[in-house]
């Protein structure tokens, strides 16, 4: 009798939250949007009512790219925009890219293979003790588990000045702990650009009042709302146009 190789049990085709993907079951981020069928509905919903036509989305942390591709689809709903996605992993990076060209949003998407910190080296990206090597949900710059793979680490305003990106709208940073540093890596960038949402991942007591510090220093205000664990922050008006003299926000 043939032995059925792993990955013919754990990687199936799928029609998720309007998308064509292909989800690999060991992750269990995967494996929830497959058996759940959905994946953080309330940012999925966010996503949908929040953006305009033209908007540039910044995806920190992207994964595989679930709302990466969900931002590319509205927009290209509502006529236009682009979406710009920050992944280090190797593996996590192929299945957004392929992802893209399967729903045929692959011109709203610009992938960067690398992480966001406060300085530009090279890190090591490693797994969770307690999962599959394979689960890319939670890989970090910060696990002490199985080395994944080495990448690099950038700063936002570096990137952002070498780009000449003049236009960002709403931000979703999702990074296993290492939000605070991308975000003093992007202090210039979102200053200068005020995008009018900024989406973080919130789930740690220990880390959360100087994670809403450094915002607060950058003029962001928590809305009170949160979305599967990402709260929302908006621009308060009056700090930012006392710091850069602008009088009004996109």
């Amino acid at each position: 009798m043939a032995k059925i190789p792993a990955s013919w049990a754990t990687r199936v085709a799928v029609r998720r939250q309007g998308l064509r993907l292909e989800l690999d079951l060991r992750d269990n981020l995967q494996a929830v949007v497959y058996y759940a069928g959905r994946y953080e509905p309330a940012m999925f919903r966010f996503l949908r009512d929040e953006l305009r036509r033209g908007d540039v989305v910044l995806d920190v942390g992207a994964n595989i790219g679930l709302h990466s591709l969900s931002a590319a689809k509205r927009l290209r709903e509502v006529g236009g925009g682009r979406v710009i996605a920050f992944e280090p992993a190797a593996d996590s990076l192929e299945k957004l890219q392929s992802a893209a060209e399967r729903n045929k949003v692959a011109g709203l998407i610009e992938t960067i293979p690398a992480a966001l910190g406060d300085r530009t080296y090279q890190a090591d990206l490693r797994a969770d003790t307690r999962y599959d090597v394979a689960d890319a949900g939670v890989r970090s710059l910060h696990n002490e588990g199985q080395l994944v793979q080495r990448v690099p680490v950038i700063r936002l305003d570096d990137w952002a000045r070498e780009h000449a990106l003049e236009r960002l709208d709403v931000v979703k940073l999702d990074v296993e702990g290492s939000e605070i540093a991308a975000l003093s890596g992007a202090t210039r960038t979102l200053t200068r650009l005020q995008p009018r949402a900024v989406l973080v991942e919130d789930k740690r007591e220990d880390v959360r009042a100087r994670l809403y510090a450094v915002l607060d220093q950058l003029g962001y205000r928590h809305s009170g709302k949160v979305f599967d664990r990402n709260a929302l922050f908006r621009p308060d008006r009056s700090v930012l146009t006392a710091s850069t003299g602008r009088h009004s926000l996109r």
